[in-house]
């Protein structure tokens, strides 16, 4: 009974994301997944307490990013918040991620999405490129990684 408790739990709270990560797909779905997942690496190397000054968690953070997110959602009429606390939570910081880029990047463009998590909603270019880069090379180890395993 514990188990299908558990299982039950897990189900539920994958829920939000998947039902998120369907909103944001223009054509189809998209998946942000191995964007996620070289931000991660580049931010925190996959640690769920780091702290760098306001930035919090895997993906560093801000709280004017969860207040964002929470405006977002206000806007859309949704009754779901996010709280400071969540961006110790992988999961609710990855929900963050795709509520932002739903917004400001509806085209799923992923240096856009580089530079909008760097740079803020008004990023410069110029001062975002080194990041962009990184990113990019990140998504391609990873990429290799994978492969390599299967």
């Amino acid at each position: 009974m514990q188990r299908l408790k558990t299982t039950l739990i897990a189900l539920l709270m994958a829920l939000p994301i998947m039902a998120q990560q369907d909103s944001t797909a223009a054509a189809g779905d998209f998946d942000w997944t191995p964007v996620i997942d070289a931000i991660i690496w580049h931010e925190s190397k996959g640690r769920a307490n780091a702290v760098n000054g306001p930035y919090v968690g895997v993906l560093q953070i801000s709280p004017i990013l969860v207040r964002e997110c929470n405006n977002i959602l206000k806007q859309r009429g949704e009754k779901k918040r996010f709280h400071l606390n969540d961006r110790r939570s992988p999961e609710k910081s990855k929900e963050m991620f795709l509520v932002i880029m739903s917004k400001y990047n509806p085209e799923h463009d992923i240096d856009k999405a580089c530079r909008i998590w760097q740079g803020g909603t008004h990023y410069s270019v110029k001062r975002t490129q080194r990041f962009v880069n990184e990113i990019h090379v990140i998504m391609k180890q990873q990429a290799n990684d994978k492969k390599k395993k299967n």
